[in-house]
């Protein structure tokens, strides 16, 4: 008689469920699949946390006298005060104690000495008491519907993260003729956050701004989902994945808040190095790659949809071409026989069989046989036979697109850039990198064209008077 045997235990959910375990422990997992979830008789669906240093209270005031303007008044606001000085003490005080009258017990400030940016996250979430949890900061707005329109997600979608639009705009402080600050829009509203959440794509990049999106509380108390503090920027992103893989996420399609770009005062963007936001970015995608994650089923269709795309570019892509000229032109010598790879978006395209031609003087990419396509950041990297790194510069005049900023535009047949080495030389090396869209860029028909069609008409006119002076030289012979 045969022994049953587990042959379980690589299935895609049990490994799943594995990953989770060890995230947030067998008990804590065990509780929340049996939905042991319980809250205070007291609790408001609502808890608001809100981080400040109490040195912008112009804006801080804005954002209460925002919260005071809400159609549902089923919330908490607790304001953390990071390492508040007398100062900044004082304004936070001070402005709740102006808060109208049906404000009193709503809004607290809990004072949070010591940390980085991210430990009042931490201890505003074990403070909360409501049902779910959200992070509006001190510089942001919001509209009367905010609270009233992730409450109405409560009752059919419970358990799941809330996520609601917001725009984006510009904004600046400037002063008054009394010398006092004034915060001022200087831009019109941009709908860029006005999108449903997509899992697959924010495993790239955040598109939700912390006050779009409310956490149910049991992911941070019952699992133990906390914010880490090792991050001094984009904890907010890190911590939403890692409750979105458990939670998934309900959309609600009202736009309910500005997200405020300072362009004169101080942000978390000016705080920290662009190289500390990459540095954070690439350890939160290794934590993504640790854990298998769930595709929501409304998502199926745009996982196909941005895959068959995919294909389209794959195919594409093979169109390119790379000829060598050694003195005697490019039609001399096949085109080299070509690798491809996509890292972000960036296509590196690599010659295999370079060293297959020498002393070479330039060479020509073709990007696709005919058409519109537009190339960015584009970049080649040459190396001869002893291993040095050989020089270049694109050649403008022969290359047949319009250039503009970092990217070069080509409409029409037979795309080419056209690349002068330094010095002839026999190379062991030659990639190419860029990034490729088969249309034009914005804006480009109110200026560039006007560009391309200059650079057209001056290459006709040249075309002509060569062929005029060949007539010319030879007539007779």
């Amino acid at each position: 008689m045969s022994t049953p045997v587990d042959n379980t235990a690589k299935a895609l959910v049990r490994e799943y469920f594995e990953s989770v375990k060890q995230t947030v422990g067998e008990a804590a997992l065990q509780d929340f699949l049996n939905g042991n979830i319980t809250y205070s008789e007291d609790a408001p669906f609502l808890s608001v946390i809100m981080r400040t240093r109490g040195n912008r209270p112009e804006a801080l005031a804005e954002v209460l006298l925002c919260m005071s303007g809400q159609s549902d008044l089923s919330f908490e606001v607790l304001i953390m005060g990071h390492n508040l000085d007398d100062d900044g003490r004082n304004n936070v005080n001070s402005i709740i104690a102006s808060l109208p009258d049906y404000m009193d017990g709503k809004v607290r400030l809990v004072e949070v000495v010591g940390g980085n940016r991210t430990t009042p996250l931490n201890e505003g979430f074990k403070a909360a008491k409501g049902r779910y949890i959200s992070i509006l900061d001190d510089d942001d707005l919001v509209f009367d519907n905010w609270v009233e329109s992730f409450h109405l997600l409560e009752s059919e979608n419970a358990g799941k993260i809330f996520h609601s639009y917001c725009v984006s705009q510009d904004w600046q402080v400037m002063k008054n003729e009394r010398g006092e600050n004034i915060l001022t829009s200087v831009s019109p509203f941009r709908p860029i956050y006005c999108s449903p959440f997509e899992m697959i794509e924010q495993l790239s990049v955040n598109r939700c701004p912390t006050f779009s999106l409310a956490f149910p509380s049991y992911v941070f108390n019952v699992l133990g989902v906390h914010f880490d503090e090792t991050l001094n920027t984009t904890e907010d992103w890190d911590f939403l994945m890692r409750c979105a893989f458990i939670c998934g996420v309900s959309d609600v399609p009202n736009v309910t808040g500005i997200y405020r770009m300072w362009i004169n005062a101080e942000s978390s963007a000016t705080l920290h190095s662009k190289k500390e936001w990459k540095r954070n970015h690439k350890y939160i995608q290794d934590k993504f790659k640790q854990s298998p994650v769930l595709i929501p089923k409304e998502e199926i269709g745009n996982v196909i949809f941005n895959a068959d795309a995919a294909s389209r570019d794959t195919s594409r892509i093979r169109e390119n071409m790379v000829l060598a000229d050694d003195g005697s032109g490019f039609g001399t010598y096949k085109p080299f026989k070509l690798e491809f790879e996509c890292n972000s978006g960036v296509w590196s395209v690599r010659c295999t069989d370079i060293d297959a031609v020498n002393n070479i003087k330039a060479l020509r990419l073709d990007p696709i046989a005919s058409g519109t396509v537009t190339l960015t950041d584009f970049k080649a990297r040459l190396v001869d036979k002893d291993g040095n790194g050989v020089g270049y510069k694109i050649h403008k005049p022969r290359t047949n697109g319009v250039f503009l900023k970092n990217r070069i535009v080509f409409m029409g047949d037979d795309p080419q850039v056209r690349i002068d080495l330094e010095r002839s030389c026999d190379l062991s090396r030659a990639e190419f990198s860029f990034e490729i869209h088969y249309d034009v860029p914005e804006g480009f028909f109110r200026f560039g064209v006007i560009k391309y069609l200059g650079k057209r008409w001056l290459l006709s006119v040249y075309r002509r008077f060569r062929t005029l002076m060949w007539k010319v030289t030879h007539l007779g012979k």
